[in-house]
């Protein structure tokens, strides 16, 4: 029984730890670290890995090793893994390799744009966390000319809808997240 509670303590020491990074989009001029483990020793170095170094072009396309030009841009950083790793795998390049993707430095900081009938309209930096109600109330809140019910959010050309504030700031499960770029836009 010893041996057994001895072993489980030793493997809790010595399964990796999951990240828990947030999903970043993955955009044109983004630069990240890729890992490549499950390879043969041949290609591998040291310990067992590939480690290389990328920059995504302005066409949204990386050129991977052994695989070619694959777009990305668009992609978190575990869906491109995940398709990084389908393309290893289909070609027969590796048989069970596992990709890791790691945003190092975004190339433009992140924003949403904020404009219509608040007091300060403009670019805002973008976080995770940034929501309609908070990008609004980052802007100044609306102006003497603003409405609270004609409040639209635009995500890469489309309408996304149109939102109520005064429901959102009575209930706030309703207050939708942004995405970097998006551009909200209050109804004068």
């Amino acid at each position: 029984m010893r041996q057994i509670s001895l072993f489980l303590v030793l493997l809790c020491f010595t399964v990796p730890q999951l990240r828990a990074e947030p999903a970043v989009t993955i955009r044109p001029g983004d630069v990240f670290d890729m890992r490549v483990t499950g390879i043969p020793t041949d290609v591998a170095i040291g310990d067992g890995t590939a480690n290389l170094q990328y920059t995504i072009g302005q066409d949204g396309i990386v050129n991977v090793p052994l695989l070619g030009k694959i777009k990305i841009a668009g992609l978190t950083s575990s869906q491109a893994e995940d398709q990084i790793q389908a393309k290893y795998v289909a070609g027969r390049i590796y048989t069970n390799p596992v990709i890791i993707i790691s945003v190092q430095q975004v190339q433009q900081q992140r924003s949403v744009t904020v404009g219509g009938g608040v007091r300060g309209p403009g670019k805002q930096a973008w976080a995770s966390d940034l929501t309609l109600g908070s990008a609004i109330d980052s802007a100044g809140g609306l102006n003497d000319f603003g409405s609270p019910k004609g409040v639209k959010l635009v995500r890469d050309g489309k309408i996304l809808g149109i939102f109520d504030l005064k429901e959102i700031r009575k209930d706030p499960s309703k207050d939708v997240k942004l995405l970097a770029g998006d551009q909200v836009i209050v109804k004068e």
